[in-house]
């Protein structure tokens, strides 16, 4: 017999679980996007997505079992909190790692960046272009982001060029402060531009001191324009394939901007106009991101950002997170076919938030209100599975996962004659 049930309070502690995962999700983000690998961000997105969305719906159905019976509070409930932790955080933070990893897998991983070289545009105008040296904080703020794998320099020019500091291995916080610190440090803004010079000092330094083993990539930001000898600065790029990405601040100077855009579409880089200071951040966070794994919650940058073969592959993989987080609700009430019913609606919960995730992210200002809209979504339709999907009733008390244990029990207290309310427990056993 299949029966179609609802627990009012296990939607709503299901939402409020949601949500609650969706601000610890969002904390993980921010505080170690960049930082820590992204099979383990990953991981423990989704990890503690489940394990907070399992625990509120276990308190839920502990108070008011809909879903399982009383029978179940009072025998048999205790085995949720054992099975929580593995059926929620484990389950999901492996599933989570390994579909990040199949995400970000690609051939193309010895194109990556492990170096970059900043070179920004000291001379007299950015006093105007960029007076509140946001040039310098976007600068900071990538160095935050870089994990200990990369190494990073600076040099920042007008007709001259400086070494503010040599490629550095970003290990921990602490050095991520000695660079800040020394950025804080440059001078004032003075003299002329020369874009060409300032690329052939760079050339110079990444012969001397740079690793022919490890990819560089360089972020050029200025707002001038001056003469450049293209085929002689350029070539030395071209020839060991270091990208130059250009950073314009030239509202009004399309000659600047063109050279800007010739030197990046030569060496395979990157260009973007910013126009005002306070949006080289951004650019700067593009660039870096671009030159990373991709990672199911945010915006695919650079060539894969149009590709439907990764579009497509994010949509199955969110699909197959939302079924295994039905899966863990089953694990954890212990039942296999409030298991089925949950993992129906979680395919159809992953489904719908691959969808928003996919369409929503793309070039989108705040990323994370789509994160909160896919984690409701989620929370939402599975607790709405057993509404939708009939649950089925086993009269011979074969509901558990782990076997019959449950309905042997039943059995048992059946040839004793002891058939009052306990005869019910024979639809719930392992």
């Amino acid at each position: 017999m299949k029966q179609r049930k609802w627990n009012a309070l296990l939607t709503l502690m299901s939402l409020i679980g949601g949500l609650l995962g969706f601000f610890i999700g969002e904390i993980i983000l921010n505080q170690w996007e960049g930082r820590v690998h992204e099979t383990l961000l990953i991981g423990l997105y989704f990890g503690q997505f489940a394990l907070v969305v399992g625990l509120f719906c276990l308190i839920a159905e502990m108070i008011s079992p809909r879903l399982n019976g009383n029978n179940w509070r009072l025998r048999y409930a205790g085995d949720g909190w054992k099975l929580l932790v593995p059926g929620t955080l484990v389950m999901l933070f492996a599933a989570g790692a390994l579909f990040q990893f199949i995400y970000g897998f690609s051939i193309e991983k010895k194109d990556t960046p492990k170096d970059y070289v900043l070179l920004l545009d000291m001379s007299e105008s950015m006093k105007e272009t960029d007076p509140g040296k946001q040039s310098i904080q976007a600068a900071q703020s990538l160095i935050q982001r870089m994990d200990s794998s990369k190494r990073a320099a600076l040099f920042t020019f007008n007709e001259g060029t400086k070494l503010n500091f040599p490629l550095t291995r970003v290990t921990d916080s602490g050095v991520k402060a000695q660079l800040s610190s020394k950025l804080a440090a440059i001078d004032e803004p003075s003299g002329q531009t020369d874009i060409g010079k300032a690329l052939n000092t760079v050339m110079d330094y990444l012969h001397k001191e740079g690793d022919p083993k490890r990819r560089v990539a360089v972020i050029l930001i200025s707002d001038g324009y001056n003469e450049v000898n293209y085929s002689k600065v350029l070539a030395p790029y071209i020839q060991e394939r270091i990208r130059v990405h250009t950073v314009g601040i030239i509202p009004n100077d399309d000659r600047g901007n063109e050279v800007l855009t010739r030197i990046s579409n030569e060496t395979g880089g990157t260009f973007q106009n910013v126009q005002r200071a306070d949006r080289i951040a951004g650019a700067f966070e593009q660039i870096y991101d671009a030159g990373q794994h991709r990672h199911l919650l945010n915006e695919r940058v650079g060539a894969s950002s149009a590709d439907g073969y990764y579009a497509a592959l994010r949509i199955i993989l969110i699909m197959l997170l939302g079924t295994l987080l039905g899966l863990s609700l089953g694990i954890v009430f212990d039942n296999r076919y409030l298991a089925k019913s949950f993992m129906i609606g979680g395919m159809v919960a992953g489904l719908i938030a691959g969808i928003i995730l996919e369409n929503g992210l793309h070039e989108a200002d705040y990323p994370s209100v789509y994160r909160a809209f896919a984690d409701v979504v989620l929370a939402l339709i599975l607790s709405l599975s057993t509404m939708i999907v009939a649950v089925h009733q086993d009269d011979a008390g074969n509901n558990g996962l782990r076997g019959g244990r449950r309905g042997l029990a039943v059995r048992e207290q059946g040839r004793f004659g002891n058939r009052g309310d306990d005869s019910k427990i024979g639809k719930r056993f392992r």
